[in-house]
């Protein structure tokens, strides 16, 4: 019989979100700063402001750093990006970097549905303080029943990680998408299967329909499906479930279910008003209830989602929103990509546009469709707008040389062709590599 796995705490009390507004406007200047007109005593998140990102890590970056809540003198430093025009480093101290382990270990065995013996290779990309590679590691060592470990990384090349694969009989493979393709193409090309290989469990970017058969004839018998849903800034928000009738789209549309034990997770309309029906898209928001040296409360995390079953906390991820451009591995903010698309029109602040993501042939496709009339010299144009986000994102020519990521489109529209939200706002990202519904 499978052995069985132990369980997380229980949801936390409203007395508990009381207790973090406490301690965070006590102890850190952003927060008390942040706060400084509201009531003494908060039960309720919405009677909060949202975080705003760039005034966030303004303030955490700098060398007084106004958001810790204490000095930082034990624990783990991770680099993360693409949520904010601005670089963020992370802080941990050390209980909280374990506590983190333990409810991604105890979620990652349940969900993901590892059994006693699995060999589990982590190819994840490590260094550089991304937080990837040993998020998993951790989370592997830690699981709740006995599996193997097999620490590989993305960074080998990839005829030595097919070796590594086959050698130390991995049957559950952790990696980006991006990773999987790479293996699937070269495996494919030396005519050679994976048959041991019963789950593949990704993270970042999402699996998308087109990518089926590839993976399919190399992974003959995986099952493939998220890791988890979260982030380096807020750690797992939520875990894949599989609902019956829900199976066979768990690899491109899966529902997720929110982690209860430390995370509050809403998600709120362009007016920052909080969302409880279900089908309804808005920006995630969350709070993480144990991270108390760097504080994350009603804190933006860039991206789309919908309730499933708002009750049951049961949600879909809708993609990427206005606070910044990832296609494949590649990041690009907003702030950036206007300053090159206004730099190469020549048109200053007055340029309005939007960026469509789409899926076509195994590609990222990006189009930016622009309120104005076709010129003469648009090829021109477009060429230059391509040139310096290549230019500016080493990681995007990478990705564009490689064929996994199309060559930029430019749109000519009229301004009312342009997709806007409920209340009126230009949408600036359309994400059509989701489904909508």
């Amino acid at each position: 019989m499978p052995q069985e796995i132990e369980e997380l705490p229980p949801p936390p009390a409203k007395s508990a979100i009381s207790e973090l507004v406490h301690f965070a406007r006590t102890h850190s200047p952003f927060y008390r700063s942040l706060y400084r007109d509201l009531p003494s005593h908060i039960v309720n998140l919405e009677d909060l402001p949202l975080t705003n990102n760039d005034d966030y890590w303004k303030a955490s970056n700098g060398e007084t750093n106004e958001v810790l809540t204490a000095p930082f003198i034990d624990g783990i430093i991770l680099r993360s990006g693409g949520s904010s025009n601005i670089p963020k480093t992370v802080l941990m101290t050390r209980a909280e970097f374990h506590t983190s382990a333990h409810i991604n270990s105890v979620m990652m065995a349940e969900a993901n549905e590892l059994l006693p013996g699995d060999r589990v290779a982590n190819l994840a990309v490590h260094g550089g303080l991304y937080s990837g590679f040993i998020t998993y590691h951790y989370a592997v060592m830690n699981c709740p029943i006995p599996i193997v470990n097999l620490p590989i990384s993305g960074n080998e090349p990839i005829d030595s990680i097919i070796k590594s694969i086959i050698k130390h009989k991995a049957t559950v493979i952790i990696c980006t998408v991006y990773n999987s393709t790479r293996l699937a193409e070269y495996l494919q090309g030396e005519k050679l299967s994976l048959p041991d290989v019963r789950r593949i469990l990704y993270s970042g970017e999402n699996f998308y329909t087109d990518l089926r058969d590839l993976h399919r004839a190399v992974f003959p018998n995986a099952k493939i499906r998220p890791l988890g849903y979260g982030s380096v800034e807020l750690k797992f928000f939520g875990f894949p479930i599989i609902r019956h009738g829900d199976d066979e789209d768990a690899d491109v549309n899966p529902i997720y279910k929110v982690q209860t034990a430390s995370v509050i997770m809403e998600i709120v309309d362009g007016d920052g008003l909080v969302i409880k029906e279900n089908g309804k898209r808005g920006t995630v928001v969350g709070t993480n209830l144990f991270m108390r040296l760097q504080p994350k409360i009603r804190y933006p995390l860039g991206d789309a989602a919908e309730w499933v079953d708002y009750d049951a906390g049961l949600f879909r991820f809708r993609g990427r929103v206005s606070v910044g451009l990832k296609i494949a591995n590649a990041q690009l903010s907003l702030q950036s990509l206007r300053k090159i698309v206004t730099g190469v029109l020549g048109r200053g602040n007055m340029v309005t546009y939007q960026v469509v993501v789409s899926r076509s042939d195994r590609k990222n496709v990006v189009a930016i469709r622009i309120a104005a009339e076709k010129p003469e010299n648009s090829e021109e144009l477009r060429t230059r707008i391509e040139d310096e986000i290549m230019e500016l994102s080493p990681a995007w020519r990478l990705r564009r040389d490689e064929g996994r990521i199309a060559p930029l489109q430019l749109e000519w529209v009229a301004f009312n062709d342009l997709v806007r939200v409920q209340s009126g706002k230009l949408k600036e990202i359309v994400e059509k590599r989701y489904r909508e519904s």
